[in-house]
């Protein structure tokens, strides 16, 4: 028998993607022995599915295609994951979390939420416009995340752990610049990574509208966005 609170995890990890046992304690502040015990019921039950692709490293839980379809997410598909996006997926579930915990009252979108809602309604909601393909469809980048405020304003949030061929990169931030649907995006980065993106966030002249941060301190973002939310 599955509980309301069963449906919250299924429905949550189902719209993110994949979350650790972690990820769920702190969204759902649960403790571990609990967690591990609901988790291990919905994965018994085809709700979940537990995912270890990393020697050594906690597994990932994603919602099966029964979890989607139980919770009215079948369009999204089961989330794939492989080895060289595992550790990209728990960060942008750690930032999550603690953006969750930050800023409550602020609409959180996956980037798998932007995509289905930029598909319904046509239009951008949280994406950069980063030129034209082939046939003159729109040359789209998405978040990790979204953030909404309650009065509307859309942050976007990044979670970068490589270093991108700068070429690519600034290409993202010109998109970023460009985007005037967007108040601000922020990128949770390692030294390397940041530095990178900050070479190409003063190439593309985009200061006004990127910042980076420390890729373990999402409550810097959530501390910025309180402040000029309070100044609206």
């Amino acid at each position: 028998m599955q509980t309301e609170k069963d449906a919250e995890i299924v429905d949550w990890i189902g719209r993110l993607g994949a979350a650790g046992v972690e990820h769920v304690m702190g969204r759902f502040a649960m403790g571990r022995s609990w967690a591990y015990t609901r988790l291990r019921l919905l994965v018994r039950d085809g709700l979940l599915e537990h995912r270890m692709l990393l020697y050594r490293q906690p597994g990932l839980y994603v919602a099966s295609a029964d979890g989607l379809r139980w919770q009215g997410l079948g369009r999204f598909g089961v989330y794939r994951i492989s080895p060289g996006g595992f550790q990209h997926a728990q960060q942008v579930a750690a930032a999550a979390v603690g953006l969750h915990l930050a800023l409550p009252g602020w609409e959180m979108l996956s980037e798998r939420e932007i995509r289905a809602r930029e598909s319904d309604c046509g239009e951008q909601v949280a994406s950069a416009r980063l030129g034209e393909l082939p046939g003159g469809r729109s040359a789209v980048h998405r978040p990790d995340l979204a953030l909404v405020s309650p009065g509307g304003r859309v942050v976007a949030v990044e979670v970068e752990l490589s270093v991108k061929a700068p070429r690519r990169l600034a290409a993202i931030c010109r998109g970023w610049a460009r985007a005037r649907h967007i108040g601000a995006v922020y990128y949770l980065a390692p030294p390397a990574a940041a530095r990178a993106v900050n070479r190409a966030v003063a190439e593309t002249r985009a200061e006004e509208q990127i910042v980076v941060l420390p890729l373990d301190q999402p409550q810097a973002l959530a501390a910025i966005n309180e402040l000029e939310a309070s100044n609206v």
